[in-house]
């Protein structure tokens, strides 16, 4: 079924379309990603990368919470990235990026809404049924570092030698989904739900990306950018 993430209306019909054909869902995995990219405002009004990493698949869980519910026992799984420690905060005041764009502070903060985003939604869904977890996958040698930006520039220049790096040494596509797997499906792991996990263990995300306060927040924004579509 179509989903565009960088389209909240996409998301939402497919939701529609999903329901109509499904009355049961066991596994959310919110895998998506952009990096690297020019600044690009989406037909919603929010930064692509924000939109693509993040926002949508904010609306894509919050819709489909019910079903989820319904199918308990069930799982959500957030794949983030060690990129959250990129930047500490969540740049509410600009968070389209019209005063500064930072790239690789862009990306971070996607990821790093994505960890506070888990640690609330475990904390919402307790007695549910429903678990959460958010997972580092590694240096994955996939498209993601395919890049837009200029290679002259310093940050097209950065990301050059990275994805070298990455396509040298980094994990397969099936390697780098391991950790995705064993939050999905491995049994007993719902009293660790709300953590952050790297290959295959439990990790401690960098301390901000634990601060409930800013999970507090990120929430009450995020509902707040969404709500035309809910």
């Amino acid at each position: 079924m179509k989903l565009d993430l960088c389209s909240l209306k996409s998301v939402v019909d497919f939701v529609k379309e999903f329901k109509s054909k499904e009355s049961c869902l066991d596994i959310l995995i919110n895998n998506a990603g952009l990096s690297m990219k020019p600044r690009t405002i989406t037909e919603d009004g929010f930064e692509q990368v924000w939109q693509a990493n993040y926002l949508g698949h904010f609306l894509l869980t919050v819709l489909l919470l019910d079903i989820l519910k319904q199918s308990a026992p069930s799982r959500i799984v957030n794949v983030s990235s060690a990129a959250h420690g990129y930047t500490k905060k969540i740049q509410f005041e600009d968070i389209n990026g019209e005063r500064k764009y930072d790239h690789v502070e862009i990306y971070g903060q996607s990821k790093l809404a994505q960890i506070l985003f888990t640690n609330k939604l475990a904390k919402i869904l307790v007695g549910t049924g429903v678990s959460a977890f958010s997972v580092h996958p590694g240096g994955v040698k996939t498209n993601l570092g395919n890049s837009e930006l200029p290679r002259f520039s310093k940050a097209g220049m950065i990301l050059a030698v990275g994805v070298s790096l990455v396509n040298c040494m980094g994990l397969t596509a099936e390697q780098g989904a391991q950790t995705t797997i064993y939050c999905a499906v491995t049994e007993g792991l719902e009293a660790q739900s709300g953590k952050y996990f790297y290959d295959c263990k439990e990790q401690e995300p960098k301390p901000w990306a634990k601060n409930d306060e800013i999970g507090e927040k990120l929430w009450e924004f995020s509902n707040e950018q969404i709500k035309s579509f809910v």
